[in-house]
């Protein structure tokens, strides 16, 4: 699952069952008195149809969310938790960008660039900009990271190499991957691109970083002893945190599995992540709190299914 392939190749959710078993909760999940809820991508193996499903932290309430004859994943929530950036797949060669209404109504296309890549969306806290990767194919498969208002509007390359950006809940800062020194490393650098700062810098290969609420640490992806491109570098893939600063970096996954793409919960106590730690290559929505303990599986999907990329619903605003 080497992330250039990952994104050249889409990642897939589709709907048919429930995965995990029968829906819980009648209305869908409520995340009340449940732990919060939970939006991840349903992936059959074999039909490429792909949908967004949410299930409550606790397991229950496992259900379809977008209806779409749309291929849809790599998503996230507006800070209000009403609306879905998410990506989808026009034609072979081009994803974009769509927003959709947290209940699956009213998608709207934001990016139609053809012949690119636009994915890993991810909205500013105060919900008015969308920051997100494009691939470009035509130069290797360069990455960079790239901004628009939240309705699509003026969109720009802010002159930085790099993918999967996500904000800092001050909205000041940006935090995401780049390869330019020659493997992935996590970087920050303010919104327009300037002041950018490396945080690690190791022969490991580090990615998809994220913040947590209160801003103090960053939870991320680490190839430990491999290089990540290859499928047998999967087993290498764990789950790690660090203080903002690039201090202090823990491990929090130590097996043979997949654990990877972690987001912290809307409190910071817990981190999701996805992993196939149960069966080899095929991948489940797991949650552990934040410092590694107390590992729950929350999906159980159907044979030739895969559950993956989880991001947390935004706790409700006061």
């Amino acid at each position: 699952m080497g992330r250039i392939s990952m994104i050249a190749a889409g990642l897939a959710a589709a709907a048919g069952t429930v995965c995990g078993g029968t829906a819980t909760d009648g209305g869908g999940p409520t995340g009340d008195d449940h732990g919060g809820v939970i939006a991840y991508c349903y992936q059959p193996t074999t039909v490429r149809v792909k949908q967004i499903w949410v299930v409550n932290a606790d397991g229950t309430g496992n259900q379809r969310l977008v209806n779409s004859g749309l291929q849809l994943n790599h998503h996230d929530f507006s800070p209000d938790g009403t609306r879905l950036a998410l990506v989808s797949y026009p034609t072979d060669t081009t994803q974009s960008i769509y927003v959709v209404d947290a209940g699956g109504s009213n998608i709207t296309r934001l990016t139609d660039s053809a012949g690119v890549v636009d994915t890993d969306p991810a909205w500013s806290p105060d919900g008015t900009r969308i920051a997100f990767t494009r691939v470009l194919p035509s130069r290797s498969n360069r990455e960079e990271i790239w901004m628009m208002n939240a309705d699509g509007s003026d969109q720009r390359f802010i002159g930085i190499q790099g993918m999967a950006p996500e904000w800092s809940p001050s909205g000041t800062r940006l935090i995401y991957s780049s390869s330019v020194s020659g493997n992935y490393e996590i970087y920050t650098a303010d919104p327009d691109g300037t002041d950018e700062r490396r945080l690690t810098s190791t022969p490991e290969w580090e990615w998809f970083p994220a913040w947590s609420p209160d801003g103090t640490r960053i939870a991320f992806s680490a190839v430990i002893g491999g290089t990540g491109n290859s499928a047998a570098d999967q087993a290498h893939w764990e789950v790690l945190v660090m203080n903002a600063d690039g201090s202090n970096v823990v491990r929090l996954t130590d097996n043979s599995a997949f654990d990877g793409y972690p987001k912290w919960s809307p409190d910071g106590g817990r981190i999701s992540f996805e992993s196939d730690r149960h069966q080899a290559g095929k991948f489940e929505v797991y949650v552990m709190n934040a410092d590694g303990s107390d590992v729950r599986r929350l999906t159980t999907s159907p044979n030739g299914v895969t559950a993956i990329n989880p991001v947390w619903k935004p706790a409700p605003r006061p």
